[in-house]
């Protein structure tokens, strides 16, 4: 893991493909975030499960930090019947 980071932030490695339990592990700014495919295994219900708000949050906040880069860029790719949860979910505030 450790030289792969350090690939990836020197430019040897240009793009990373991870898991969304890797990305919550992985500390690297990227400009571009692409979620290809919303839905995750859950052990404990025994089934497939969506991403919650706080997991994509996560990983799209490694796109354009502002120590980083002057811009980001985060895309999700979903099935068409998820498209207006996630819409919805990252147009509303949530209360704290």
């Amino acid at each position: 893991r450790t030289l792969v980071e350090r690939m990836f932030r020197n430019g040897t490695v240009r793009v990373l493909v991870c898991t969304a339990t890797l990305a919550w592990g992985v500390n690297l700014p990227a400009h571009t975030v692409i979620i290809k495919g919303t839905q995750v295994y859950n052990a404990k219900a025994g089934g497939f499960s969506e991403l919650s708000i706080l997991d994509v949050m996560q990983i799209f906040g490694r796109a354009g930090r502002p120590q980083f880069d002057n811009s980001g860029e985060a895309m999700i790719i979903t099935t068409h019947d998820k498209l207006s949860h996630y819409l919805g979910m990252m147009n509303n505030a949530l209360p704290i």
